[in-house]
């Protein structure tokens, strides 16, 4: 018998596994007998068993016919590659508490529908955050984030996910409880480690070999929590603790393992930390080599401020320093009457409509989390009475994006079209009128995990910069489309590497002295051997970009093809312009 949950051959007759401690039986919803897991009757009164263990048909019936379409067609392009890599991930056991003890309060289709529709929320919120889900158990399942493709971030996406479930099987729990006089809890655990991919079916069925003690452990530290409790180990919790809220449970003996592991509860979300604002509070390093690019930003928001706005694109590999960059242009702004506004795209937000444009309207109009749908309108209102009392009319497509109440009589008229076009006028009168106020600048980070209705906006609000006193500034990967490149306000700074003075003198420094490990790496990427060792990133250390310029040159700037040829700034003489194609 195999066992649902890690996969091991049992005998016949066992009634827990033997490697992961899972009850290998069926619990009948009349008699409360125990059966064989995957008996379709009770061997003691006959029952179905079909609300003891949920049959997994139409959508779970294959994980070709549950994956996303986006998902499903990212893996299968690629699983060639995939398949045998050797990967971290994230692996997230979630289940129902004492499911059976559950079913004998519920008709057994009601508890049938009941536990198909919390898979459905389970899938849904494992899939928001790019996971995949590798097995269904017999009242829950079992997820990867990382695998088959790599996710940088995989133990951030884990804990959102496990945040995600818990939040939407409480609210359907209430549910339950008001129209059936039941409740519904679940417990999850997670823990970081690795993997290898084995085969990659063409319905997506996929193989893997844990190394070490990956799911066996997360699937031990899910044994441990509390109903509705999210528990982690220490290995994902040094990765997210800076982004959660998370509670010490210390150590716990763990069977089968020598050693005690640290367990945390996962408490809830903190609000509005990035990567870079993590970087900070642990201490940046020197920066070293951006002058030229520091110098162009205050150019551009110079012009800006004359009322000749501007759009400037950061392009760069991941880990060269384009949050930095941002980071260090904000803080010499201090002090200087001008409006700093930021909004941040993550990968798992390209479905979300409008994620970093919500960002910064929370930001805008002092939005906190926990305000609720009276506080928000309030601010919304009182705010743009205070910027100009003309915009009151933009209201109801403000109330629109927060999902609040009062939007649906003003829009009612509109189709899905019109309606879209009302917002991005409200949104660009609302930008519009701040910077007539106060000059404004506007950073949209990582461009590529965009999602395509804020694109839209961008491209309808950077078309009617040139007049107003507004500076947009975004970041993106190498291989994204800018589509609003060909306007004449806009300015591309590619950051590259470090040159070998500069690598040395970051060295010098961090530790007094450039070791010859450093030359050595340098002299590599000079030659086209690789990039510097020492990073520039949006963490402790300085990264270097792909080398675009073998004889040193550390950035490229790039505008419009406008024919007015190389562009200096004043008191630079590197080689930095404005090409003209």
């Amino acid at each position: 018998m195999k066992c649902p949950r890690c996969q091991q051959e049992n005998p016949p007759q066992a009634r827990f596994c033997s490697a992961c401690r899972s009850r290998l039986e069926s619990f009948c919803p009349a008699c409360s007998h125990a059966n064989v897991l995957g008996s379709r009757f009770c061997s003691e009164c006959g029952q179905s068993l079909a609300a003891a263990v949920p049959t997994l048909t139409g959508r779970f019936a294959a994980p070709q016919s549950y994956t996303p379409p986006h998902l499903a067609e990212k893996i299968l392009t690629s699983k060639s590659a995939l398949q045998g890599e050797r990967k971290q991930v994230t692996v997230l056991f979630c289940d129902i508490v004492d499911s059976s003890r559950l079913a004998e309060g519920l008709e057994p289709e009601v508890m049938h529908d009941a536990m198909n529709l919390a898979l459905h929320l389970m899938v849904d919120a494992v899939h928001r955050y790019e996971g995949t889900v590798t097995h269904f158990l017999r009242d829950g399942l079992m997820a990867l984030f990382g695998a088959p493709g790599t996710l940088e971030d995989h133990a951030a996406r884990g804990v959102q996910a496990a945040l995600a479930i818990r939040e939407t099987l409480i609210g359907y729990s209430k549910q339950l409880k008001r129209e059936r006089g039941v409740e519904l809890h679940l417990r999850l655990g997670l823990h970081t480690g690795l993997i290898v991919v084995g085969r990659i079916d063409d319905d997506l069925r996929m193989d893997f070999t844990a190394i070490g003690d990956t799911t066996h452990l997360a699937s031990r530290v899910q044994d441990l929590a509390e109903p509705d409790a999210i528990l982690i180990t220490e290995a994902i919790h040094r990765l997210v603790e800076e982004y959660i809220r998370s509670e010490a449970l210390g150590a716990v003996e763990i069977k089968g393992l020598r050693k005690p592991v640290q367990v945390y509860r996962v408490l809830g979300r903190r609000r509005g930390r990035t990567r870079m604002e993590v970087s900070v509070e642990r201490g940046l390093t020197e920066l070293v080599g951006r002058d030229l690019e520091l110098g162009l930003l205050h150019d551009c928001l110079t012009r800006a401020k004359a009322g000749r706005g501007q759009v400037v694109g950061i392009v760069g590999d991941p880990g060269v320093g384009k949050s930095r960059l941002l980071y260090e242009f904000r803080k010499s702004l201090e002090g200087e009457r001008v409006t700093w506004l930021e909004g941040h795209c993550v990968a798992y937000g390209r479905k979300t409509p409008y994620w970093p444009v919500l960002e910064i309207l929370r930001t805008y109009f002092q939005v906190e989390e926990g305000d609720n749908p009276l506080q928000i309108q309030e601010k919304l209102r009182e705010d743009l009475r205070l910027l100009e009392p003309a915009l009151e009319g933009v209201l109801p497509f403000l109330y629109e994006l927060f999902g609040l109440p009062g939007a649906d009589e003003a829009l009612k008229h509109l189709d899905a079209k019109g309606k879209r076009q009302k917002i991005f006028e409200a949104l660009q009168a609302v930008t519009v009128a701040g910077a007539q106020r106060r000059p404004t600048v506007i950073a949209v980070e990582e461009l590529h995990w965009l999602d395509q209705t804020s694109e839209d906006y961008l491209a309808f609000l950077t078309g009617g910069l040139a007049g107003v006193p507004v500076l947009l500034l975004t970041t993106h990967r190498p291989g994204y489309t800018v589509r609003w490149a060909d306007k004449t306000y806009y300015t591309q700074i590619g950051l590259d590497a470090l040159t070998e003075n500069e690598t040395e003198a970051l060295v010098v420094a961090l530790v007094g002295s450039p070791p010859p490990s450093v030359r050595l790496a340098a002299d590599g990427q000079r030659q086209g051997r690789g990039q510097s060792a020492l990073r520039r990133g949006d963490h402790d250390l300085p990264a270097g970009a792909r080398a675009a310029h073998p004889r040193g040159r550390r950035s490229h700037l790039e505008g419009p093809a406008t024919g007015r040829g190389p562009y200096h700034h004043p008191g630079h003489h590197s080689g930095a312009h404005r090409s003209a194609g």
